[in-house]
């Protein structure tokens, strides 16, 4: 009996030409090339069927009596059915010289750019060059050896960023575990677990589950840490610019307050605006009397989503436990907050850590003790 390879993804897909996907619209999605063909462990790859007697095959087909699957890493045979072979692992799969593999790092050894488009894999993914603003790149771990933009790196473990982040104001990483960036500039870091900088952290807005370090120094900005923050040459000093740290708080929490908030602020406008048009006894009053109970309704929704959002015990650490720490020096307009305590930090203070008690916040030296 003759069998034929069928295959569950395209495997000539390496070979063809990039092209952006079509949107329903008619439109096409410059971002979206489709780089890479994912797939999970455990997924059909491709199967035998057998041959019909009276039927040729086309050229290309892979024709064989054994059912001797041509594969090598990151697939296995279906122990159920030796017809049938499975992804092994989470990664990519393609046909390498006519072998079928699935690989977990997706390795790109150029710039993210118009070339590529977006990476989205579900097993790690390695970028050569740099992330280029307005792309995205997606994976279960990231590593970028160049430059990341402003772009946006998402990662269900760890992200390196090992030539920095310069973010123009529009960059966004977040880790389900770890950062760790040469510098970062105007970005906004989201870690599960730390944060590491091995240079200077300018004018960004960092949220670390647990610790944040930096090196170097730390100007500019925000800092969200649920344990511990270690700023190793200097705190603030960024021109006129405020430093600003808060300490005992989930910071995931923070960020979806601070969101929350921003829109109890828009609404609240709009019912203002709504009741000025009402006032006025025109067409737009009648249009706002029907608009009003739907944004009081909102301005509830909200409210509501604040208190669940704070009614959990996960949302708090125990703010002793809280560490502020800088063997160096600190700069001007640096505020210190933990748990509800917040210091404004004296100019030029040196080799300090800061620490909760009693409702304030204490300044120790040295910073570091053998």
């Amino acid at each position: 009996m003759a069998y034929l390879l069928k295959y569950h993804f395209d495997p000539d897909y390496e070979r063809r030409r990039l092209r952006p996907k079509s949107r329903e619209d008619g439109s096409v999605d410059q971002f979206d090339l489709g780089y890479a063909q994912n797939v999970v462990a455990g997924q059909l790859i491709a199967e035998w069927e057998e041959l019909p007697p009276d039927e040729a095959p086309a050229d290309g087909d892979i024709v064989s009596e054994d059912l001797a699957f041509p594969h090598g890493e990151g697939c296995r045979v279906d122990p159920s059915n030796p017809r049938r072979l499975l992804a092994a692992v989470n990664g990519h799969v393609a046909s390498v010289d006519g072998s079928i593999l699935v690989r977990e790092t997706l390795s790109v050894g150029r710039d993210i750019d118009f070339h590529t488009g977006n990476i989205v894999a579900v097993g790690d993914v390695l970028i050569g060059g740099n992330v280029r603003s307005g792309f995205l790149v997606m994976g279960r771990s990231v590593t970028v050896r160049g430059t990341v933009e402003g772009a946006k790196i998402r990662a269900m473990a760890g992200v390196s960023c090992q030539a920095g982040i310069q973010g123009g104001g529009r960059a966004t990483v977040r880790a389900g575990k770890s950062i760790r960036a040469k510098y970062c500039e105007n970005a906004v870091l989201h870690a599960g677990q730390n944060i590491l900088i091995d240079g200077a952290s300018m004018h960004c807005r960092l949220f670390a589950g647990e610790k944040l370090a930096v090196k170097g120094r730390l100007a500019g900005g925000e800092a969200y840490c649920g344990e511990a923050v270690y700023v190793g040459e200097q705190l603030g000093g960024g021109g006129q610019s405020q430093t600003r740290l808060l300490l005992g708080y989930d910071p995931e929490r923070i960020h979806q307050d601070q969101h929350v908030k921003a829109r109890v602020r828009e609404v609240l406008l709009e019912i203002e605006a709504c009741k000025v048009d009402m006032g006025r006894g025109d067409a737009r009053a009648e249009a706002c009397g029907q608009e009003l109970p739907r944004l009081l309704a909102a301005l509830e929704s909200c409210k509501a989503q604040l208190a669940r959002l704070w009614s959990s015990p996960a949302a708090m650490r125990r703010f002793s436990a809280c560490r502020v720490i800088v063997p160096g020096r600190v700069g001007a307009n640096v505020e210190v907050g933990i748990g509800e305590a917040v210091l404004a930090v004296p100019e030029g203070t040196r080799d300090v850590v800061f620490r909760y008690a009693d409702g304030e916040i204490l300044m120790e030296h040295p910073a570091l003790r053998k």
